[in-house]
């Protein structure tokens, strides 16, 4: 058996070992066209799920005779709920979105990873301003209900839906406004009404709100909209928080993927990784053909990763030095990846001397 088999081998007994059986103990519906599907953590997995406000889960569901993958979103908060809560909307032909708004009931069980992401609350008193796209609420209540219950930052929402009946979490949100009044703005927006957000009107929105942490979270051209009028205003990048998710491939895709990563890096003379991780530097032994979170893993180094998949962002980090090949790319845009960003379940050193940097 070759070393890209065993490589394979390996990873697939290991993404066994990070899925969970989860009961769902509850099925809510909140509008017509999503569903929040409460899940039971038993006491002995109770440690591994524990989670920060706006982090996500990652299922695996059999589809159309495969296994496929998505993540969503948190919309229950660590200080407020006792049990993790998701929040599925329908896409127009998902597979996976419809196929758990179809057929998932109480007493069912899911196979689900341990909470994961880098868009969550910080323990900053800064101001928050929140942009929700339809069902990007989702990390966004998580977070909104955290930061009401830990801390006194002012916070204000804006967040804009199709209609009046698309808006999820309406009831909660003018419950949480009302008992928050001093603390909590919430300024709904209907695109069949006002059209959809424009520049214009985000500059008017955070105009008085310069120093504030900024979390963005709905669909492509809302998120592209806030968050490159946010940056055109001179705000500090760091400040701006954008979560975003794709679909991946199916798995045969995947392994052409894989397959054609693996050529591009086999003639890499790497032997060794420099790895930066929670303030300490690591050197880390290279096994060829391994992508830089296998080589991590297998030198024992707890690096976040969620999907493994190239679709979750879980796994970023930065290139410091060397060059690598990105297999997949569904979260990374242009210029992160200008930035030196790369996914390490989904990169592979091309060049004798690599190191790279995981997010503190």
């Amino acid at each position: 058996m070759g070393i890209a088999e065993r490589l394979a081998m390996g990873s697939e007994q290991h993404n066994e070992q990070r899925y969970h059986s989860l009961q769902v103990s509850e099925v809510i519906d909140e509008t017509a066209d999503a569903r929040s599907l409460v899940l039971k953590v038993p006491p002995e997995l109770s440690a591994r799920f524990d989670y920060l406000p706006g982090q996500f889960l990652t299922f695996r569901v059999p589809c159309d005779g495969k296994q496929l993958v998505r993540c969503y979103s948190l919309s229950s908060s660590p200080h407020c709920d006792s049990q993790l809560k998701v929040t599925v909307k329908r896409v127009a032909k998902g597979r996976v979105s419809n196929w758990l708004n179809d057929n998932v009931q109480a007493g069912d069980r899911l196979q689900v990873m341990a909470p994961a992401g880098h868009f969550h609350l910080d323990d900053s008193e800064r101001p928050l301003v929140l942009f929700g796209g339809g069902s990007g609420i989702t990390p966004v209540l998580s977070i909104l209900k955290s930061a009401l219950r830990i801390s006194q930052r002012p916070i204000k929402l804006i967040y804009a839906n199709r209609d009046e009946p698309s808006v999820i979490f309406k009831d909660a949100l003018l419950q949480l406004a009302k008992a928050h009044s001093e603390q909590l703005q919430v300024v709904h927006r209907l695109d069949s009404l006002q059209g959809y957000l424009t520049p214009g009107e985000v500059r008017r929105a955070v105009q008085e709100h310069a120093e504030a942490e900024f979390f963005i979270c709905g669909p492509g051209p809302f998120m592209d909209t806030v968050e490159r009028t946010l940056l055109s205003l001179d705000i500090d990048p760091q400040r701006v928080h954008v979560e975003r998710f794709a679909s991946p491939p199916d798995p045969d895709i995947v392994l052409a993927q894989e397959h054609a990563a693996r050529q591009a890096s086999a003639g890499s003379a790497t032997t060794t990784l420099t790895v930066q991780l929670d303030g300490q530097q690591h050197e880390v032994a290279y096994v060829a053909g391994s992508t830089l979170l296998q080589s991590c893993k297998s030198a024992g180094l707890e690096v976040p990763s969620s999907c493994e998949e190239g679709f979750c962002g879980a796994c970023m980090c930065q290139v410091l030095e060397g060059e690598t090949v990105l297999a997949n790319n569904d979260v990374l845009s242009v210029k992160e990846l200008a930035d030196g960003w790369t996914l390490a379940c989904q990169s592979r050193p091309t060049s004798v001397r690599m190191s790279v940097k995981f997010p503190d």
